[in-house]
Order: structure tokens, then C-alpha cells, then sequence
């Protein structure tokens, strides 16, 4: 019998340690191993997580939990132990790794706020030149956060101008706590007494409606009145006033779902598409841990074994998760599987507003889910019951998270699969080499679909060398020719349309133009806070960076020469969409990048438009590449095969030939053949001649030679020490530092197992105010890279320090 006296909470801070706190008595009765506490944290009221109970402890005066948030635990030990596997594979703090199962907009927090007080005195002569900023702002507000303050002087050292404030009694500060997300509520019509609306049809037929309405129909939301009767507030108003309706205010979980229409599965399982269903079958029933891929050509009918294995998986009294790498991809299996399985599906993403993800994690928490679909984030829905991941596209870079705890979801998928006895189905038609490698030495059992649905043709692709068109522009005029698409493509694109048929061209730059330049003197716009160039968004007028969303207003002269020789280079999706509309007078033309997708239900609206027919042409970056299924695409351009190919980093070559091959795979899925054209500069590079063919298996081998060569993953593992900090000088220096450190640790411990790499400057030497160098350790034994990097960690920490250290393990880029 534990001690509920004393607890051990994990906070959601970069803290590493946990910390212990006293029940009082009112609450002993509700605490329990898994439940969010509300608990004071110095200045602070903060979320945490009861992990533990402890008999005992040395530390004296411990804060009490001011409360306990939670019916029902949210996690139970058995997933507490998966959490401090993530947390310490990751080294990331406990906290921040169980506030993946219980996302931040569900917590509740403490905020810091500043008030004037009356001591209106001449304050300018004592105060800094920031205090005094921070003070007339305070004034000029009535009052402000920590957080606004923090954003809107980004970069200064505010802690000391607010301390000298307090001390000059110019402003308090009030602590106010932030409450999580509520409950929606709706209201509700019913009629309060009998009544004929016969009587009001000729003096009040609106309110005549009313009564007709809610006589058939009952109860009826005040929304779904005024979507089949029009203007009726007046009358309903009238008819309350009267005791003849009552108005009710009843709860309403929001519905993400609503505007989506289930669509039934009409498809036959092929003789291939049966066999890999039945191998997962058996993993189903044999309660043990059972990795599969999912191998298939593009259009080969992943999508229907995933379906089908779901089905099996309820069938048999268990639970599912469906992973895929874009929000643009929910829309097609939540067609399909709110057919199968009404009011049993939900959908997790960052597309939905955080009151409805509040409602589908309650609704997933409370067992009335078989099903969720979403991005990386929903493998760690608290689902009850788990038999069955399925991670679509499991090559995806999206799958890795690049900030908080790094975790990569396939193959924190396998963990957990490993560790809760389930089925996991990586689906790929480009797996991931790391992957394959794993199929081809039985830790994965490979399932191989090598035809398409009903043995339709692959398309037929083209390699277009663009060296040759730039010097067929050269003796023609710019009207006759544009070098963003070739002869070849624009003529194929004309009669494409002329037959009714629909054209994805794909290029992975979004934007109008890579950046501006000054023919003057050779001046390019650079992000303030990052070492790339500014791009060119011409319909919005602004110069933005990418990386950190800095933006400003397309100039009209150069800043350094005050010329007007101002020209864009290279070219986005922004200008390709103009291109397009040059070529194609009449067509509709969509678009989708981050651009265009920003506003809630965005991506659905556009693949429903493709889908339903309403655009002739679809341009976009990789969110058209991957995943859609549209009947009438004929004809795909990858307008720039070359933009991934130069990268310094040793998966380029991999990601440049999954991109081709996806994108290519969207064309001809139907009863129409399909036709690829894939414009490049390299043309003799080895992972486009493949990507022609549609080889993955002599690319695979390929690259896993180039890969044993140089002992990259499959053959190694890899961790990427990340040195960041404000000043350039000072992380190199400290980047040495740990260098020095690492060699003597190896020369001790670890000569054999461990090959270090760098430090050098990274690839983005600056990212979002941060210089940036690193370091890579490699090896082939990753227990052993761990209790290395846990040194290295443990030396850094030792002294005091502005540079900050991100250990990312298992990178996909080291860039």
C-alpha cells in the first residue's frame, strides 16, 4: 500500500529531475499515478504529473498540490514506462515527454501580468531607455503579460527593466491562471405546449414554420432552424415570450467531421492485396508484437489493406491508429472508415481548432473511439485497447518532430509496438532505406504488392533536359518561350486540357521567387534572423523568410546602391500558378503550399475541388506529391527535379528519388493512362534515371552501397550534438570546448565503437536569431552512443553557459 501522502511530479519545463510534493488530505482520496496536478512551481502555478508515490523524503517544507484535474488517469504505468523510454532514448525531460499524451491546450497554467500603479512620478531620469519602453507600454495597455512583453522586445534582457520598475513601485504584478479549453454548449428549440400552427399561418407564417418544424422534428438546435427556415430569431423570440417554446442550452462537442460525407468502399481485394491482409490478420490474432511493411507500387491499393486491416483489428475487439504524414491525407481514410464505423471515428491534427481537439482527445479518452486518424501527434492518443498503427508513407520526414522532445513516430510506432504486443504496418511505395533493410533482414516481415489495382499501366515518364531548352530560349523570344516550363510539358499540358483531363505540376518551392537581387551592385535580401536569402511572395507584396516568418514590403530600390536594377531569381509555386494562367487562359487553377493552406479546412476544400473536378490544373509543393488518389490527373510535371539532389546531406539522394517517385505516382491511378515529365538539369543522375523506371529495389541497393562506404545508417546510428546561442564567436568557441572533451572521453572509453564528426558551422548557420554549429558522433552500438552523448550532456551542463545544447538522436538531416 503506497504512501498518497507524498508525490513525484514531472513538469512540463526542461528540467530533467522530478520533484516531490504533499497531498493535503481533501485530495488523497482522488490522487493517483497518471493524473495532471495543479501544483506551485516558485512564482508560478503550473500543470504536472503524478509518476509516483514516495514513502519518504529529506527535503523539508514541500508545497502542497493545489489540485487534482483528472476523473480518470490518462495514462497508466504500464504507458508511464513507454513515456521514460521516449524521454531518455530522446533525452528529453519526463515532462515534456508525457505532455505529448496530454497536449498543452489542456493543461492549466499560470500567467504573469503588469499593472501601473498610480506612483505617476517623473519617472525618465531614473529609468533605462527599456525600462522606460516597458513601462509606457504597461501605460499605454492598462495592463500586459510576461508573454506579450516577452514577444514584442524579443532579444533584451527585460527581467532587469521589470525588477527596477517594481522597485520605483511603477507597476505590480498579478498572478491569473489560465483555464484549459471548455466545454461547448448549444442552444436547443422544443416546443413548451401543444399548439395548432395552423392558427398563426395566415398573421405569423414564420413563426408558423416554427411550430410546423419542431411538431416533426422535436428538439432542434437553434443553427439547424436557421439553416432550414432562414431569419427566424424575431418570431422565435415571439413565440418564448408567449410559454409556447423553451429554449435549452444543451452540451455540444464540436464535430471536425461534419462537413466531411462517409463514402463506402466499392473495391474488391486483389489476390496480392488478400494475401498481405492475411498476414496481418495472423499478427492481429496472435497477441504478439508483429511489424509489417507495406510495400506496393503507387496505386497499388495500400489505402484498401489499411481499411480492411482496421476493420479486423475492431472485428476482434481492438483499436487503431492511422498515421499519415499531411492533414491533406485524413480526408480520403475518414471518408472511407465514417462509412464503416459511423460516430466511432477521430480525427487529431493541427488543421483543427484546439477546442475540437479537446473534444476528439476527450472523446478518444473516454473509450468512445474505435479509430483515430491524424498526423505524427496522434500516436499518443490515449487510446484504450491498441492492437493495430498503421504508419502511411512511413518514409516521410514529417513523421520526425524537429523541436521539444525529437522523436521520430515510426519508429516510436515500433516501440510501442514492441512494448504493448501489437500490430504495427509501415506502408510505403519509397520506404525509407533504414527500412527496407530492416524488411530485407526479417526484423520487419515485408508484404509486396507489385501491381497496380486491376493491373493498370504504370505512366509513362519523360526526362525533359532543361540545359537544352535554356538554349532554345536563347534564339527565341520570351513569349514564344519560358524556361520555368518546357516546349515539351506546355504542349502536353494544352491538349491535356483540351481533353478534359485534370494536371499536377509539382514543384517543392513555394512562393514567387528563391530571392531578389540587385543587378546594380549584386545585393540580395537576407532574413534578419536566419542565413537565407528572403523570398519573393509577389501577390502579398512581401519579402518572407521561411524559416522564421520574418517579413517586409517588396522594396522599390536597393538599400545598399539606391538602384532600381531590382530583378527576381529562380522561381515558386507562386509564379509556376501565374505561368500556368499564361498558358491556359480558361483553366482553373489551384494551388497548394503552406501559402495557401493556412486557414482552418483548407487543405480539404482544395482536395475536394481537384476531386469533384473544379480545377483543371493543381500546383503545389510536396503536399500534391504524396498519398492523393484523383481519378482524372493524366498528366504530371515535376517542374524542378534538381531542388533536392545538391543538398549537403546524405539522405539527399533518397529524398530526391521519393519525391519523384510519389509525385509520378498520382498521375493515371484510373482507366486513363498516365504521363510524367520530369524537367532537370541533371539528367544523368542516377536516382532520376531510377525514378524513370519506378526502380526502388536497384536504387535501394544503390544507395545502400553509397551508404556502406561511408557507414551511414543502415550500417551506423547516428546522434547530432546542436550547439545554439546568440553569439557566433562564443558557440564556436564552446563547440570546441566540447569537442576537446569528446576526444579525450573517447580516447578513454570509447575508441572503438564511435567516429566523431565536426564541429563545424551548420548548413543554416543561422536559424531564427541563433548561430549554430554541430557536432556528429556516429557508431554502430546506440547504447553506447547514449551513455557518450549523456557525458558529453553532463560536461555541458557543468559549467555556466548562454549556449544551448539540442541533442537530436537518429536525425534525418544534418543539415
Amino acid at each position: 500500500m503506497h504512501n498518497k501522502t507524498l508525490i513525484s511530479v514531472a513538469v512540463e519545463l526542461p528540467l530533467k529531475r522530478t520533484f516531490t510534493y504533499k497531498v493535503p488530505e481533501t485530495l488523497l482520496e482522488q490522487v493517483a499515478v497518471g493524473k495532471r496536478v495543479l501544483v506551485p512551481f516558485g512564482k508560478r502555478v503550473i500543470t504536472g504529473f503524478c509518476v509516483g508515490f514516495i514513502e519518504k523524503t529529506e527535503v523539508k517544507s514541500l508545497k502542497d498540490v493545489l489540485d487534482i484535474l483528472d476523473d480518470e488517469p490518462i495514462f497508466d504505468e504500464k504507458r508511464l514506462k513507454f513515456f521514460q523510454w521516449l524521454s531518455s532514448y530522446y533525452f528529453a525531460p519526463l515532462g515534456e515527454a508525457l505532455s505529448l499524451a496530454c497536449p498543452s491546450w489542456t493543461n492549466i497554467k499560470s500567467q504573469r501580468y503588469f499593472f501601473p500603479t498610480e506612483e505617476l512620478f517623473d519617472y525618465q531620469e531614473k529609468l533605462s531607455p527599456l525600462s522606460q519602453a516597458l513601462f509606457e507600454l504597461i501605460l499605454a495597455k492598462k495592463g500586459i503579460s510576461l508573454a506579450h512583453l516577452l514577444k514584442t522586445f524579443k532579444g533584451k534582457s527585460i527581467y532587469n527593466a521589470i525588477n527596477r520598475l517594481k522597485q520605483e513601485k511603477l507597476i505590480r504584478e498579478e498572478v491569473k491562471i489560465k483555464g484549459k479549453i471548455g466545454e461547448r454548449t448549444e442552444t436547443f428549440a422544443s416546443l413548451a405546449s401543444e399548439c395548432n400552427y395552423e392558427t398563426f399561418k395566415r398573421k405569423a407564417p414564420i413563426q408558423a414554420k416554427i411550430i410546423a418544424y419542431l411538431s416533426e422534428k422535436g428538439e432542434t438546435s437553434l443553427k439547424s432552424l436557421r439553416n432550414e427556415l432562414g431569419a427566424i430569431d424575431s418570431a422565435l423570440k415571439k413565440l418564448q415570450q408567449r410559454g409556447l417554446i423553451a429554449l435549452i442550452q444543451r452540451k455540444a462537442p464540436r464535430n471536425p467531421l461534419e462537413d466531411i460525407l462517409p463514402q463506402k468502399l466499392s473495391h474488391k481485394l486483389t489476390y496480392e492485396q488478400e494475401k498481405a491482409l492475411s498476414a496481418i490478420s495472423h499478427g492481429l490474432k496472435s497477441n504478439a508484437f508483429s511489424p509489417f511493411l507495406l510495400y506496393g507500387v503507387t496505386g497499388s491499393g495500400k489505402t484498401l489493406v489499411y481499411l480492411k486491416a482496421i476493420e479486423e483489428a475492431v472485428d476482434l475487439g481492438k483499436k487503431a491508429i492511422l498515421l499519415v504524414p499531411e492533414i491533406s491525407l485524413t480526408l480520403w481514410p475518414v471518408k472511407y472508415l465514417t462509412a464503416m464505423f459511423p460516430g466511432r471515428v477521430a480525427i487529431l491534427h493541427s488543421g483543427l481548432s484546439d477546442g475540437e481537439r479537446y473534444d476528439e482527445w476527450n472523446r478518444i479518452k473516454d473509450g468512445a473511439v474505435d479509430i483515430v486518424v491524424g498526423a505524427r501527434s496522434a500516436l499518443f492518443a490515449p487510446v484504450k485497447d491498441l492492437g493495430l498503427i498503421i504508419i502511411d508513407e512511413e518514409h516521410e520526414p514529417s513523421y520526425k518532430q524537429e523541436e521539444g522532445v525529437r522523436y521520430n513516430a515510426r519508429d516510436v510506432s515500433l516501440m510501442l509496438g514492441k512494448m504493448f504486443n501489437l500490430t504495427v504496418v509501415l506502408g510505403s511505395a519509397t520506404p525509407s532505406v533504414e527500412t527496407f533493410y530492416n524488411a530485407q533482414n526479417n526484423k520487419i516481415t515485408p508484404l509486396h504488392l507489385t501491381k497496380r489495382v486491376q493491373d493498370r499501366p504504370m505512366p509513362e515518364v519523360e526526362l525533359v533536359d532543361m540545359r537544352k531548352e535554356s538554349q532554345k530560349s536563347k534564339v527565341k523570344s520570351q513569349t514564344e518561350y519560358n524556361k520555368i516550363i518546357s516546349e515539351k510539358l506546355q504542349n502536353l499540358m494544352l491538349k491535356n486540357h483540351e481533353l478534359g483531363y485534370q494536371t499536377i505540376l509539382f514543384l517543392n518551392r513555394r512562393g514567387f521567387s528563391n530571392f531578389l537581387i540587385c543587378n546594380g551592385c549584386g545585393y540580395t535580401f537576407q532574413c534578419l534572423n536566419c542565413n537565407v536569402s528572403l523570398t519573393m511572395h509577389k501577390g502579398a507584396g512581401v519579402l518572407k523568410c521561411h524559416y522564421c516568418d520574418l517579413s517586409i514590403s517588396i522594396p522599390e530600390a536597393c538599400p545598399k546602391c539606391e538602384g532600381h536594377q531590382i530583378e527576381p531569381v529562380g522561381i515558386g509555386t507562386e509564379q509556376l500558378e501565374a505561368e500556368v494562367r499564361r498558358i491556359l487562359h480558361k483553366a482553373r487553377i489551384g494551388r497548394m503550399d503552406k501559402d495557401t493552406t493556412r486557414k482552418k479546412r483548407a487543405h480539404q476544400k482544395i482536395v475536394d475541388a481537384v476531386d469533384k473536378g473544379h480545377v483543371d490544373v493543381l500546383v503545389g509543393t510536396q503536399m500534391v506529391a504524396k498519398g492523393h488518389h484523383f481519378p482524372n490527373v493524366t498528366l504530371v510535371g515535376i517542374v524542378m527535379a534538381d531542388t533536392s539532389i545538391n543538398i549537403p546531406d546524405f539522405r539527399s539522394s533518397e529524398r530526391t528519388f521519393q519525391l519523384i517517385t510519389q509525385a509520378a505516382g498520382r498521375a493515371g491511378r484510373e482507366a486513363f493512362p498516365g504521363k510524367v515529365i520530369i524537367q532537370t538539369l541533371n539528367p544523368d543522375n542516377f536516382c532520376l534515371k531510377l525514378a524513370i523506371m519506378q526502380d526502388y529495389e536497384t536504387f535501394f541497393k544503390e544507395e545502400l552501397n553509397n551508404r556502406m562506404e561511408l557507414s551511414y545508417p543502415p550500417f551506423s546510428r547516428l546522434i547530432n550534438l546542436r550547439f545554439e546561442g546568440n553569439k557566433e564567436e562564443a558557440v564556436k568557441v564552446f563547440a570546441n570546448k566540447i569537442k576537446r572533451f569528446a576526444d579525450r572521453t573517447l580516447e578513454s572509453s570509447f575508441k572503438k565503437d564511435i567516429t566523431i564528426l565536426g564541429p563545424a558551422s551548420a548548413f543554416l548557420s543561422k536559424l531564427r536569431g541563433k548561430y549554430r554549429w554541430h557536432m556528429l558522433i556516429k557508431g554502430n552500438n546506440i547504447k553506447s552512443l547514449h551513455e557518450f552523448a549523456e557525458k558529453i550532456l553532463c560536461e555541458s551542463d557543468k559549467t555556466i553557459h548562454s549556449i544551448n545544447l539540442v541533442i537530436d538522436v537518429d536525425p534525418l538531416t544534418t543539415l
